[in-house]
């Protein structure tokens, strides 16, 4: 009986570890001023800890407790989707890993998609908490009209997060720069 007791504490105590660490992205809102300028800010929590985040410029944010969804407002067709993943322990982004990574992005391609294809990969295109990161990019051609979507990893303990960057091609490049020149925005409080 003591052994059974032991081992389901032990299972309770691995699964509240698993869970502990992750962010809750229904946003709430703030504001930061600098030199008299006002920004707006995204507010998320973790673990009794702020999150701050801005926005691109022209982008709506939607969010909840496994994510958040942004929209541009001004370029059609143009998301970004960020999500966590629990790890079960810290990953390096070795080659084995950015392999698995790169076949992911290929993955999440719409299944009536035509001519997917890896783009491009980078390694530590930029850091987030002072975590590297890796990139993929992967093209594809849906309903006549040609895509590109980015996708970012970094890992945060036993926490990953993936951002995955979509527009058409003819868009994605200045969609991208958008996303990517706000994630320099996210500050742990």
């Amino acid at each position: 009986m003591r052994i059974c007791l032991t081992s389901l504490s032990l299972c309770v105590l691995c699964a509240l570890h698993a869970r502990a660490g992750t962010i809750d992205f229904t946003p709430t809102e703030g504001t930061r001023t600098l030199e008299g300028v006002v920004f707006k800010q995204l507010l998320f929590h973790q673990d009794g800890q702020t999150i701050t985040y801005e926005p691109p410029r022209g982008w709506t944010c939607t969010g909840d407790s496994s994510g958040m969804r942004l929209i541009s407002t001004e370029t059609s067709q143009a998301q970004a989707i960020l999500q966590e993943k629990a790890l079960p322990a810290p990953q390096v982004l070795d080659e084995a890993t950015m392999k698995e990574l790169q076949q992911l992005s290929l993955a999440a391609v719409p299944g009536n998609a035509t001519n997917s294809a890896l783009v491009a990969e980078e390694k530590s295109p930029l850091k987030i908490h002072q975590q590297g990161t890796y990139g993929v990019t992967v093209s594809y051609n849906l309903a006549g009209q040609d895509y590109e979507a980015n996708d970012l990893f970094v890992n945060l303990n036993n926490l990953q997060l993936h951002l995955r960057t979509v527009a058409r091609k003819a868009d994605f490049g200045k969609v991208l720069r958008e996303v990517r020149g706000s994630l320099f925005s996210l500050a742990w409080q």
